[in-house]
């Protein structure tokens, strides 16, 4: 006879997965309005190279050119270069396939948590509740939004796709772990370790998928029932040593050098106190996520500087409290401390020491996921006055939210308005109001951008950098005022603003902007006074990265001005503070356009030694190199072929 009861589950079942497909269509209908955003901040210095991608070869070296992390993440870059011939004029494309992948992320951790509760004893409909609710509301929280609106935010869902994934894998195996011991380790090693590389490759904080399994292994799950050697070896090999790595590079990082304080303006232990209470900043933007709140463009957080400060205190200790409850209680209260263990896990990385920007809402995209679950589980399967709280508070959760993100989405899908409205509410942020003065550029008058620039500048010294802007602007619109007294000005004022790589683009806008057009007061030279009065700033003086820019400026200055043993000297300066594909570039052009044949063989077969130490960024290195020496043979053959040619002046 058949079920009725299983009958009765089966079908409970198939409509909490209707539902599910409802949430994700409601999510879609939520997203579509910032189909119409662009490209925006990183998205530019990260996905510039599209431009040169034509072909197989062109989209691997672009693959292989990141430099946003250490490993340089060419699997996030390679989804990238297939997209190439939407560059740079179609971001919904980006944005498309970007709101894609969170969804099928949704699907992945659904199937993630609906293992998970089943390991917890929950039965399965139960389980297909919990796991499809957590699913629904992670989908649709507005805290998570700029992970897909930021296009070169796919780094972050692309690599959590791999974790995802690994944690499927991962679990699936392990729930084999009785029946099949020495296959069910063997499916939970090679998930863990290949998911781990994957995932790394799109971004580092995949390293952290092991750590994940380690919280839930010592919150959720109990230990199986094989023998204790062989799993405590396990569990050291594969859990533990990959999170003391993670956490003794974290401690590495820990002392950070002058030039890095001085860049940041906050040291390892400052960074630690402010983030603590950025985490609970976080915490309430997930609760709570006004519209108006979210984004990239906001003020930067305070620093904190002591922990006697009322709110670092409560902040800093309340996350302590809540550590060592997790750690010393973890069995007791096995939700509260997967919550709490999840989440500061996924933290571990991006928000402890490493010198990064304080705060920026992608870094909550995983490690929001598992106080949802728990909170999931706590409301569906257990008391059941819990589960008649949840019939109301979760679908209300979840419309507040879909309303909250549907917002967001329409703003971000309307970016001259949006620029306008960020920069009127974080009047104080540079990024905000620098992007307006680019719509005003465009949409309203020069004259309008660069006074929206000035106001800003004179309110804010620090940001005085920003006048190297202006000065561009004024030598396209108006070349023949005389801009000397401003120019000394502003000389003056680089002395003391804040650090930021942007000011040495502004620099190399201007000097192209000089040598193209004539503008009175203004030449090369007045470049490389400004440029010299940057470095000389404290905050820029010992900073290798900026160095190596300062004298990489220099050089083109200089080979554009004939003087091809300055330009030389240059690239030698600034390959020592740090060598680069783009510097090997230029310095080998320069010998074999000057004739230098030998020379340009000399220096490449040098360079091969000098590369990067991660495989797949020094099998970039060399196949740059390779690519310059096929240049070389060419330039020297077309030199025999024509000896009377100058070649300079015909690759020019």
């Amino acid at each position: 006879m058949p079920d009725p009861l299983g009958a009765n589950q089966l079908t409970r079942r198939r409509l909490y997965v209707f539902g599910f497909a409802i949430a994700l269509v409601a999510a879609w209908f939520c997203y579509r309005p910032a189909l119409s955003g662009v490209f925006q901040l990183d998205d530019y210095s990260n996905l510039n190279g599209l431009a040169a991608v034509e072909d197989a070869s062109s989209a691997v070296s672009f693959s292989l050119s990141g430099f946003s992390g250490p490993l340089g993440r060419p699997l996030a870059l390679a989804t990238f270069a297939v997209q190439a011939g939407a560059w740079p004029n179609a971001a919904s494309e980006f944005i498309a396939v970007n709101i894609a992948l969170h969804f099928f992320n949704a699907i992945v951790l659904a199937v993630c948590l609906y293992q998970l509760a089943l390991m917890r004893q929950v039965a399965r409909d139960e389980a297909t509740l919990v796991a499809l609710a957590a699913a629904s509301l992670w989908v649709i929280l507005p805290l998570l939004a700029t992970s897909s609106l930021l296009v070169v935010q796919r780094m972050t869902t692309l690599s959590a796709l791999f974790t995802l994934s690994g944690l499927a894998g991962y679990l699936a195996m392990r729930r084999r772990l009785q029946a099949d011991r020495k296959r069910a380790l063997a499916g939970m090693s090679v998930s863990l370790v290949v998911a781990t590389l994957l995932a790394a490759l799109a971004k580092e904080s995949g390293l952290l998928l092991p750590t994940f399994v380690l919280v839930i292994e010592a919150t959720l799950l109990e230990r199986p029932r094989i023998d204790r050697r062989s799993w405590n070896t396990w569990v050291g090999v594969f859990l533990i040593l990959p999170t003391l790595m993670i956490v003794a590079y974290i401690a590495s990082r820990a002392q950070y050098p002058e030039w890095l304080i001085l860049r940041r303006g906050f040291d390892a232990w400052e960074r630690l106190l402010t983030e603590a209470r950025v985490l609970w900043l976080y915490i309430g933007k997930a609760l709570v996520g006004l519209p108006a709140t979210l984004g990239i463009y906001q003020n930067a957080p305070p620093i904190v500087r002591s922990l006697v400060e009322p709110a670092s205190f409560v902040a800093s200790i309340s996350w302590l409290l809540l550590l060592a409850v997790s750690l010393v209680w973890r069995r007791r209260v096995p939700l509260l401390a997967f919550a709490v263990l999840w989440f500061l896990a996924g933290h571990l990385i991006e928000s402890t020491t490493v010198p990064l920007e304080l705060y920026f809402e992608h870094r909550n995209y995983l490690p929001i996921a598992g106080p949802i679950f728990a909170l999931g589980m706590l409301l569906i399967s257990r008391a059941r006055t819990l589960r008649r709280a949840a019939r109301l508070a979760l679908p209300t959760a979840f419309l507040v939210n879909a309303y909250f993100l549907y917002s967001f989405a329409s703003l971000w899908g309307e970016p001259s308005f949006a620029s306008r409205y960020w920069a009127l509410k974080y009047p104080d942020s540079s990024r905000a109001v620098t992007n307006m003065a680019t719509y005003q550029l465009t949409e309203e008058s020069v004259q309008r951008g660069m006074q929206t620039i000035g106001d800003f500048v004179a309110a804010h010294q620090a940001h005085a950098y920003l006048g190297i802007q202006e000065l561009n602007l004024g030598c396209l619109v108006a070349p023949a005022t005389d801009r000397t007294e401003y120019v000394a000005d502003l000389e003056h004022a680089l002395a003391e603003v804040d650090f930021t790589y942007t000011a040495g683009t502004m620099l190399s806008q201007l000097f192209d902007t000089v040598i193209s057009r004539p503008c009175k007061g203004i030449d090369a030279s007045t470049v490389i006074r400004l440029a010299t009065a940057l470095r000389a700033n404290r905050r820029y003086r010992r900073d290798p990265l900026y160095n190596q820019f300062h004298h990489k400026l220099l050089a083109g200055i200089a080979r554009k001005q004939g003087d091809l043993e300055g330009s030389l000297e240059h690239l030698r300066t600034a390959i020592r503070y740090q060598p680069s594909s783009e510097l090997n570039m230029m310095m080998v052009t320069a010998l074999a356009d000057n004739g230098d044949f030998e020379a340009a063989r000399e220096f490449i077969e040098n360079a091969r030694g000098a590369g990067p130490t991660f495989p797949i960024q020094r099998m970039a290195w060399r196949r740059d190199l390779g690519g310059l020496a096929e240049y070389v043979n060419e330039l020297e053959e077309y030199a025999r072929q024509n000896p009377a040619g100058n070649l300079e002046q015909d690759q020019q």
